[in-house]
């Protein structure tokens, strides 16, 4: 038989990770990804221009592109069921961030749709 506490642990520890979709590993992420209401977001050691056309082809054949600027590292779409923002920012010469964002047309977070493209673009790398 477990301890309290040792239940306690295990009961914190599953809230904690429910719902959450599986850590991607490899594909040069830098460490674990970050969860927020609306976004996720990581590091990866690959070119910023790399990452960029991935997500940019992942979030083109998933929905309709509004805006796609690569010099300030922004993709902006439609997709069934929300709004979403793709961010990705250099961090170091060798490190770059990607965040992706969804939210519905009321700007309710939509982080599914935000996972579900997340995993895809890492698929990818």
């Amino acid at each position: 038989m477990m301890s309290r506490p040792g239940q306690s642990f295990i009961a914190a520890a599953l809230l904690l990770v429910g719902g959450c979709a599986p850590i991607l590993i490899g594909a040069g992420a830098v460490g674990g990804y970050a969860i927020s209401k609306d976004s996720i977001n990581n590091s990866f050691d690959l070119s910023y221009s790399h990452l960029y056309q991935v997500s940019h082809d992942v979030v083109g054949k998933l929905g309709l592109l509004t805006q796609a600027d690569q010099e300030r590292g922004i993709i902006k779409a439609v997709v069934p069921g929300a709004n979403v923002t793709v961010t990705i920012k250099r961090l170091t010469p060798r490190t770059v961030q990607l965040k992706v964002k969804a939210r519905n047309d009321l700007l309710m977070p939509k982080i599914d749709v935000a996972q579900a493209i997340y995993n895809q673009i890492v698929e990818k790398l």
